[in-house]
Formats: structure tokens, sequence, C-alpha cells
């Protein structure tokens, strides 16, 4: 499912060459809303995983037109479970 394939995306893993801090501590580049493609690259997974996790109802996002928008806020709530 979903959730197997994203867990473990909270400690330490590099994204883009940079460490990802754990303790669900966004990087300091990180914006405070993302993105489906921003969310994805943050966990390390396929755009269409935070997707399909949005429409699942596993990952709060907002949609906004036809346009999906994922707060750091819910990325932290769902990598915590």
């Amino acid at each position: 499912m979903i959730s197997d394939s994203l867990s473990g995306m909270t400690g330490g893993a590099a994204v883009g060459g940079e460490p990802q801090p754990s303790g669900g501590v966004p990087p300091a580049n990180a914006p405070g809303v993302m993105t489906p493609s921003e969310a994805a690259q943050y966990l390390r997974v396929s755009e269409e995983d935070v997707i399909a996790a949005i429409e699942s109802g596993e990952l709060s996002a907002r949609k906004i037109g036809s346009a999906y928008r994922i707060s750091q806020q819910a990325l932290d709530q769902f990598l915590q479970g």
C-alpha cells in the first residue's frame, strides 16, 4: 500500500544531495506549502504515489482549482502515521 512505500522516509535520507533532518524537522529550504511534485521530491517517491496518498485520504491536501497543495504540517503528520 502507499503507506508501506512511503514508510521510513523520516530519517536522514538525502534529497537532492542534501541531508534530510530526522524527527520531522524540515530542511531549511523546504517550502511551507508544496506541490505534489515538490512533496514527492521531499519524500523521495513518485508524484503518482503522493497523489494516490492524497486521493485515498492518507495525506491531507487542499485542491485549488485543479491543483493540489500540501502543507509541511500535513507531510509531517503523514510521516508520523
